[in-house]
């Protein structure tokens, strides 16, 4: 008996994975097992019973026992199929493996069949009933792996089963009934796994038009206007899915005209007549399934509106330019049919966003709209509606809002302190002012002459609104909302230490922090790069006393509270002006570095000191020098060195009373890479030798290892003075390199010095802008000759093909020099040219090939190409020419009209006349050359705008 079972576990894992994996993230259709809830065996030499729920691999087929005998055995399983009601199963696999097989060398057909259920009276004489054969699969001989897998697709099989409304299923495995006494067909199975993949189809319900009207009938259908937005409510079981919601229409009666469309784009009814009645459903899609269609629902469309504005009034905030109400003060606004019983309701909205609908009492009568206006400018627009949602013309109803609210303001003090609020009456009649925290009651405080203050307590930090309000004796008058920000950090004050002041290093002072809470015994402080805390005094405030130190800071404060409590941060900067200047050499961070050995390098110094005059320096140790400040805080000097590494600048400002400042001392590190000088002067270019100098940034200096573009690295030998010369001849333009180390005579090494070079060409570049494949023969060219020898270059020579070489200036004006070129050939071209400077210097030569086409030249003296002229009737003569040689005759015409041919003479030339008939027009001359061989040229458009110009 074989047992080869080494990679089958692996593949019904491989198939578990697939089936999980077929959940996109973005559905919430699950992937799960199907439960077996019960198997059973049949036996043969059982006839009268079964097996259920046996610890033992299920038997298949027919084996002998330990004592010779055979039996012949049925395996069935039970599957709870109730999970899966009202899904649709997407996909489904079964999965098992042979454990054992009685002989792998004989092929047994394996069958696996839909049965029905194992009863309590279920034996070998009295199966289950076989409905279906869902698989039979040969086994054994030939097969790559004896014991194998097996599995199979269930989708159509569990679809079938819940259709049919089963609650399980039941699948036998057995051995074909051929074959299935052959004692060589035994085998054992593990219990099969049902892995499936199922979704619940969406539902829809609740239809109806927005945002609540409801489904109407046959009998009574919905009123509709032409702009009805169709709404419906998707439920799905599968947690996480996002369905959406398909609806269709379709004319009572004509279910041919059945339209489909999403709800977010819902349909222009206009093309249904009034009075027309749709019928309309509605169902729920998600990313597998479409629900059922719902109930069907019945409109009647309307497409006419009240035609005439509701009437508004109102007693509080009459219409007009009379002041009434006032700050939020409720208004009542009575919106009137006026007996249009096409009237239902009452659309409203107002200037800052707000909006709404009343219903009326009854049709065409009257509905109240109670509204708090907040604009002293205040317009109401009305609009009646009728019972499909039609809307009527607008009513504007302006009317303005009396000024009554108090004006008020708070002086936070912080949070559990007492804050003061002040009133003053915006009207003459109020008596008493009011104000309120959200939560808290009421607190009012009676006027006097107008006025009042009072006390405010806030518990937290944070935004608060605080609503205040004005009374005449008891009748509330005009109330408004402020918004406060609270704050608990505390306050932080310094005469010397401040934004307006700039002290000076070295100074003492103060800063005095002061409690915006009720509760601190202490305050934390940041500066100078550490925390540090200080006891509050008996009045909860704190002074720290302080010795200023140089540049800018941002000292932040916060109290804390006897339980440990930390306030919001207060934030207090100020600046402390620096007794010692500053020096700084800003071409020291340029890369690849540019400072060495002789090598001039500006140094600025810098102090914000008051009465400052200028600073005196000292540069390696020697004579101090003296540079004024020219009445701004800095001053730059030129040093040079004259030895590499560690390089010091002492300075002191000077100050308008005599005194200096202390000094800095500013050191600095000198490149020792060589110092690469070159001549001639000015931008080095392609083709002209250029000398290098290297001179040394290291003392003892015996030669140079050195790369030029294009080279191997070299090493040339340095003079007794330490320097040494090399020639380079740039052969490409653009950013060059030159690289070099000095190498002394006890083998040090320096660092490589980077010297950078910006090569011009000393060929002259061609363009044209345009395409001139276009154009033919007779046509002219224009091209530009430019070179980055600007200023050097006196002219060019340049020919065009084989033809003589002409002489043309440079411009003097700009970098480029226009050419005109006639064209007498067609196809490629080449432009050849070379500059020349003033002494007598040649360029090399630079070919430019251009392509010329074979469209005719055309002219006109009345009509130039692309410009206004002529006029109406002014006749126009249109030369036609060249294009290509060989032309006997030219094709025309204007526009769109009729094609005219006129032949050319022997010099392939031809004219026309052509009279427009009015000013103001643009048309199109098309022009076609033919060969006496039927050969073409291209076209030629030339545009005429005729306008004679007065």
């Amino acid at each position: 008996m074989k047992r080869f079972r080494a990679l089958i576990p692996l593949m019904v894992v491989a198939v578990t994975a697939t089936l999980v994996a077929a959940g996109s993230p973005a559905s919430a259709a699950e992937s799960s097992y199907v439960p077996l809830t019960s198997w059973a065996y049949l036996d043969s030499r059982n006839p009268n019973g079964k097996v259920v729920d046996a610890a033992v691999p299920p038997p298949v087929g027919t084996s002998r026992d330990s004592a010779g005998r055979t039996h012949t055995y049925r395996s069935y399983f039970t599957y709870d199929l109730t999970k899966l009601k009202g899904t649709v199963v997407h996909s489904s696999f079964l999965a098992t493996n042979e454990l054992t097989v009685t002989d792998c060398s004989v092929t047994t057909t394996i069958e696996v069949w839909r049965t029905g259920p194992v009863r309590d009276n279920t034996s070998w004489r009295r199966p289950p009933a076989e409905l279906e054969k869902l698989l039979s699969t040969d086994r054994g001989a030939g097969a790559i792996y004896c014991p194998g897998y097996l599995g199979f697709d269930l989708v159509s099989t569990l679809n079938a089963a819940l259709g049919r409304h089963e609650k399980s299923l039941t699948l036998e495995f057995r051995v074909t009934a051929a074959q299935e006494a052959d004692a060589r067909t035994g085998r054992t199975f593990e219990q099969p796994v049902i892995g499936v993949f199922a979704n619940h189809p969406p539902t829809v319900t609740n239809l109806r038009l927005y945002p609540d009207r409801p489904c109407g009938t046959l009998a009574k259908p919905l009123p509709a206007s032409r702009n009805a937005v169709f709404t419906a409510t998707a439920q799905d079981a599968d947690e996480g899915d996002r369905p959406t919601v398909l609806h269709a229409i379709w004319p009572v009666g004509h279910p041919d005209q059945r339209r489909e469309f999403y709800a977010y784009n819902s349909p222009d009814l206009t093309q249904y007549a009034h009075g027309t009645v749709l019928a309309w459903q509605a169902q729920a899609r998600d990313s597998y399934d479409a629900g059922p269609w719902s109930a069907t629902c019945y409109l009647v469309l309307d497409h006419h509106a009240p035609a005439n504005p509701p009437k508004v009034s109102s007693r509080t905030y009459p219409e007009g330019d009379t002041p009434g109400g006032g700050n939020g003060i409720e208004g009542t606004f009575r919106f009137d049919g006026d007996g249009d019983r096409d009237v239902v309701a009452f659309n409203w909205r107002d200037d800052i966003g707000h909006s709404g609908q009343v219903a009326a009492k009854r049709p065409g009568g009257s509905a109240i709209l109670k509204y708090t206006p907040n604009r002293f400018y205040s317009n109401l627009y009305v609009a009646s509606v009728d019972a499909a949602g039609n809307r009527g013309p607008e009513k504007n109803y302006q009317f303005r809002v009396d000024q009554t609210a108090p004006y008020a303001e708070v002086a936070v003090n912080g949070v559990g302190l007492p804050s003061l609020i002040s009133f003053t009456a915006a009207k003459p009649e109020t008596t008493a002012f009011g104000y309120q925290l959200a939560g808290a009651a009421e607190v009012r405080l009676p006027a006097d002459e107008g006025k009042a203050t009072g006390e405010i307590t806030f518990t937290a930090s944070g935004d608060v609104a605080v609503t205040v309000r004005a009374y005449a004796k008891s009748k509330l008058i005009g109330q408004e909302t402020l918004q406060l920000w609270v704050t608990d950090a505390p306050g932080v004050e310094s005469a010397e230490f401040n934004l307006d002041t700039d002290a000076i290093a070295g100074k003492q002072g103060t800063f005095r922090f002061t409690p915006h809470n009720s509760d601190v015994v202490s305050y934390e402080y940041f500066l100078d790069d550490e925390w540090q805390t200080i006891p509050a005094a008996a009045d909860d405030t704190a002074v720290l006393t302080w010795t200023a130190t140089p540049g800018w800071h941002s000292m932040i404060v916060r109290s804390v509270g006897s339980d440990g409590s930390r306030s919001l941060d207060a934030n207090h900067m100020f600046n402390v002006i620096d007794t010692r200047p500053t020096a700084y050499a800003s071409d020291l961070a340029i890369w690849p570095r540019r400072d060495g050995v002789g090598v001039p390098l500006g140094i600025q110094f810098g102090s914000q000191l008051p009465n400052l005059t200028g600073f005196v320096y000292r540069f390696e140790g020697g004579a101090e020098q003296t540079v004024p400040s020219d009445g701004t805080t800095y001053s730059n000097i030129t040093v040079t060195p004259t030895h590499s590494g560690d390089n010091t600048v002492v300075v002191q400002a000077l100050l308008s009373d005599g005194t200096r400042s202390p000094a800095t001392t500013y050191t600095f590190g000198i490149w020792n890479g060589p110092v690469v000088t070159y001549a001639p002067e000015g931008s080095p270019t392609v083709g002209r030798p250029l000398t290098l100098t290297f001179r040394p940034g290291l003392p003892n200096v015996a030669s140079y290892r050195y790369t030029v573009p294009g080279a191997e690295e070299q090493t040339i030998p340095a003079g007794a003075d330490g320097t040494a010369t090399v020639t380079w001849t740039p052969a490409s333009w653009g950013g060059e390199d030159v690289r070099v180390a000095s190498v002394g005579a006890d083998g040090t090494e320096s660092d490589q010095r980077i010297a950078q070079f910006i090569v011009r060409d000393n060929k002259v570049s061609v363009y044209s802008p345009y395409d001139w494949s276009r154009v033919g023969i007779g046509w002219t060219g224009y091209f530009y000759f430019s070179t980055q020898l600007f200023g050097e270059v006196t002219e060019y020579l340049y020919r065009v093909n084989d033809g003589p070489e002409q002489t043309l200036p440079a411009s003097t004006e700009g970098t480029s020099t226009l050419v005109a070129v006639p064209f007498d050939r067609n196809g490629t071209n080449t432009l050849q040219v070379r500059s020349r400077t003033a002494g007598g210097e040649l360029s090399p030569v630079t070919d430019y090939e251009f392509t010329v086409g074979t469209a005719p030249y055309v002219v006109s003296a009345e009509y130039p190409n692309n410009t206004w002229g002529g006029g109406a009737g002014v006749t126009g003569t249109f030369e036609f020419s060249g294009g290509m040689p060989g032309i006997v005759s030219f094709s025309w015409q204007i526009d769109d009209g009729p094609a005219t041919s006129v032949p050319a003479d022997s010099d392939g030339r031809a004219s026309i006349t052509w009279t427009p008939a009015q000013d103001f027009e643009t048309h199109v001359l098309s022009v076609t050359g033919h060969k006496a061989d039927g050969t073409a040229t291209d076209p030629t458009r030339y545009n005429i705008y005729v306008f004679n110009g007065t």
